[in-house]
């Protein structure tokens, strides 16, 4: 028997760190850990000056999932829905593997980061599992076709994917800002789109949309499916796109 307690608490200034800590099972939550994990939330009330709750994994791992020896759905749910409720923000950081149930209490988070080499997925389909209780959060962070697709396959993903379906957390606001110089475009060439259902596609399958749509060149628009990371896919566009309202722009100010 493991003398491992379930989680590691630590204060590191205006921090709580909250490690997972079994180990032996690669931090496969537990009923034990979740208990723990939902103490610390109902409390974290008294906690002066806390800014910023992380959740990590002790170990190789993030988490490999719920230990289906022990775990219990109602305490996942509940353990999910006090860290969504959380009035603290909450940052899931993962490393190795975040499987599963794993996964559900990534997305619980307000934010995900990753170190590279992490995979991700939903293994437990593969053996007859439905991962219902954590799809509604899941769903926060990537577009529900894309989830209902893992959800079905099973395959699992790495960092660059994960980013492309929106899961984790990045700094940049670039596909925002590219958005609105498309809207602009599109308005232009007299091109509608139903704004509200695109909204609902996770990033990669945007960019690939607009791909297929905009009036530009079928060469422009194999150079964009072809930019391999979602980070040059929206520069690639985005050039692409102020070029033609740069020839626009000046094509108007030459007839006036």
């Amino acid at each position: 028997m493991s003398d491992e307690v379930p989680l590691i608490v630590e204060r590191d200034g205006e921090a709580l760190m909250l490690s997972l800590n079994n180990t032996q099972k690669k931090n496969a939550l537990t009923s034990e850990m979740m208990g723990a994990l939902s103490g610390i939330l109902e409390d974290v009330k008294n906690y002066d000056g806390l800014r910023v709750i992380v959740i990590k994994g002790n170990g190789s791992v993030f988490c490999s999932g719920a230990d289906i020896n022990t775990w219990n759905p109602e305490e996942l749910q509940e353990l999910l829905f006090s860290l969504s409720d959380c009035p603290v923000p909450t940052i899931a950081h993962v490393h190795g593997v975040c499987f599963g149930g794993g996964m559900g209490l990534a997305s619980a988070c307000d934010f995900v980061i990753a170190e590279e080499g992490t995979k991700f997925g939903f293994p437990e389909v593969k053996i007859g599992m439905i991962p219902a209780v954590i799809s509604p959060y899941v769903s926060r962070k990537m577009s529900i076709n894309r989830m209902r697709e893992l959800f079905i396959t099973g395959e699992s993903f790495g960092i660059s994917q994960a980013y492309d379906f929106g899961f984790l957390y990045t700094l940049d606001s670039d596909i925002e800002k590219l958005m609105g110089t498309v809207k602009i475009f599109f308005k232009r060439n007299g091109i509608l789109l139903n704004w509200k259902e695109f909204e609902k596609l996770d990033k990669i399958q945007k960019i690939n949309t607009l791909a297929m749509i905009a009036p530009i060149t079928n060469e422009e628009k194999q150079k964009l499916l072809e930019a391999i990371s979602l980070e040059n896919k929206i520069k690639t566009l985005e050039s692409i796109i102020s070029f033609y309202l740069y020839e626009t722009s000046e094509s108007n100010q030459t007839i006036q």
